[in-house]
């Protein structure tokens, strides 16, 4: 074997030393951290945080587009920039960047960053396409994931209307069962009492037929009316035109002739206020939910109210307003029709008196206060049993009436409000109204579901967009929805929980009329 020169062998050494002392001292990069170069979105990232001598340091590997959605990544010495055409590039490090390992990278729940890392308060957080990781010095890094928003709700119900009171259908229900208008009464209203009183039996009420219209057109039938205008009077057996004036009077016109005044009085023939043989009625355009309404007793006033016309029927409570109450089927079995009788003259003998200020009447002829349709209801060919009922509920002779039930409670009366049906048990005026009032309690609606009772909404299912569903709530969009409701089944508070986790509160009522639904008994799936 040939031997190793040993000057030659000592020179190499020498050379080997030499040269690594070079690279340290120039900081030539390891093969770990050899030029990398940054382009692209990567590239700008990267420069916008301090290059090589920054926050993620030099490029420890060249970028990549091998992700999902044709994502791009680059690593760097202390962390990595992803990219995608819709997030753009974004920074991740440290303890985030660890979390979202974790989790999956860009295929785990949160997805890609949408930002870097930023202060809020006391946490550090960076935002990602489906949720945000947050961290603290005490809790370190937290995975925040966001809903999904849903593409369906489901919302099944039960009932029509606010609930409280005596039930319409339960009503008709209990009458099935053999009960009396008394006995169904007095469940709901339950300590009330019904009794007979002679007060307010031949009381005149005040209804409002129309109002916030400039003009309206009268046509009587089978007579003639005439128009009452201070001291003048003008008779007509056609068409009358009544309109408010740009100063700011009532004007009617009859013939060919004006009358104006502050306001103005209607009557016609075959009332108390006209007397004769003739059954005249008189048409009032518009007067029922915009469509022509007919009316055969008492008066009509025609005022002011916020510059428009405020047209008024003045009629007896009993004998004249009752009759053209339409609020149930007049087919229903008569302990029901009764029942309702007595709870609609409750309700009207309470609010005589004073006018309300909002509409210079007694009551509305809508279901703000009860369903008036005057005498196309009272003389309609099938409403015979719903005139029997109020006959039998009061006791005169010929159009006086003497005496009338109605209920009472510790003296006084009641306020007789009902609705079509509840959820299977009537809501307190508590739940809804937010005062106790102890006739006014929930109480067992299960007649209302019964099969005799025929009742339409004893079940309902409705199905609101994702667009409906925010915008009730007020919500870029809604992931979730939680239901607080009360031992009757009313919802009495709503809170969505959006995408991004921002939250809202409705209360039952509220969704019901954003919704339209029927009643504000329902879950929701």
């Amino acid at each position: 074997m040939r031997a190793s020169s040993p000057g030659r062998n000592a020179s190499g050494l020498v050379s080997c030393l030499l040269i690594a002392v070079l690279l340290i001292f120039f900081g030539v990069a390891s093969p770990a951290e050899a030029a990398y170069p940054t382009k692209g979105g990567i590239g700008a990232m990267h420069r916008s945080l301090g290059g090589d001598k920054g926050r993620l340091g030099p490029a420890t590997g060249p970028e990549r587009c091998t992700l999902k959605d044709r994502g791009c990544y680059q690593t760097f010495r202390s962390g990595t920039i992803h990219w995608t055409k819709a997030t753009g590039a974004h920074a991740t490090w440290g303890a985030i960047r660890a979390a979202w390992q974790r989790s999956g990278w860009e295929n785990g729940p949160l997805g890609y960053p949408t930002s870097n890392e930023y202060r809020s308060g006391s946490q550090i957080r960076q935002d990602f396409q489906n949720g945000r990781i947050t961290w603290t010095s005490r809790g370190g890094a937290t995975v925040v994931v966001k809903e999904a928003a849903s593409s369906t709700f489901t919302l099944k119900g039960s009932g029509f209307g606010h609930g409280v009171g005596m039930s319409q259908y339960g009503a008709q229900g209990m009458a099935a069962q053999g009960k009396t208008a008394t006995q169904i009464l007095e469940h709901y209203y339950n300590p009330a009492k019904v009794t007979s009183t002679t007060t307010n039996a031949n009381s005149d009420i005040t209804v409002q037929l129309l109002a916030g219209e400039r003009s309206v057109t009268l046509t009587p039938a089978s007579g003639r009316l005439r128009v009452r205008v201070g001291k003048t009077t003008a008779e007509s057996s056609g068409k009358i035109t009544v309109e408010r004036t740009s100063a700011g009077k009532v004007r009617a016109k009859v013939g060919k002739k004006s009358y104006e005044g502050s306001w103005l009085t209607v009557e016609w023939q075959g009332t108390r206020y006209w007397s004769g043989s003739q059954k005249t009625t008189v048409a009032v355009s518009k007067a029922q939910s915009g469509s022509t309404g007919t009316y055969r007793h008492g008066k009509i006033e025609i005022r002011q109210l916020k510059n428009a016309l405020n047209v008024l029927g003045v009629m007896r409570t009993n004998s004249e307003y009752l009759p053209g109450v339409a609020e149930v089927p007049a087919s229903w079995r008569a302990p029901a029709l009764e029942a309702q009788a007595i709870a609609a003259r409750t309700y009207a003998y309470r609010n005589l008196g004073p006018l309300k200020s909002a509409c210079a009447c007694n009551v509305y002829d809508e279901v703000t206060s009860q369903h008036f349709k005057g005498w196309g209801h009272e003389n309609a060919k099938d409403s015979g049993p719903w005139r029997n009922a109020v006959r039998a509920t009061q006791s005169g002779s010929g159009s006086t009436v003497r005496n009338a039930k109605v209920v009472m409670y510790k003296g006084a009366l009641i306020d007789a409000v009902y609705s079509s049906s509840s959820g299977g048990k009537t809501n307190s005026a508590a739940e809804v109204w937010g005062s106790d009032v102890p006739y006014l309690r929930s109480r067992d609606d299960a007649a209302a579901k019964s099969k005799s009772a025929g009742n339409p909404n004893a079940s309902w299912t409705v199905r609101p967009s994702q667009a409906a569903m925010a915008k009730a709530f007020g919500l870029p969009d809604i992931a979730r929805v939680d239901l607080k409701r009360s031992s009757s089944g009313l919802v009495t508070s709503a809170k969505a929980t959006s995408t991004t986790g921002k939250t809202a509160t409705r209360t039952g009522a509220e969704l019901r009329s954003a919704l339209k639904l029927k009643s504000a008994s329902f879950t929701m799936g």
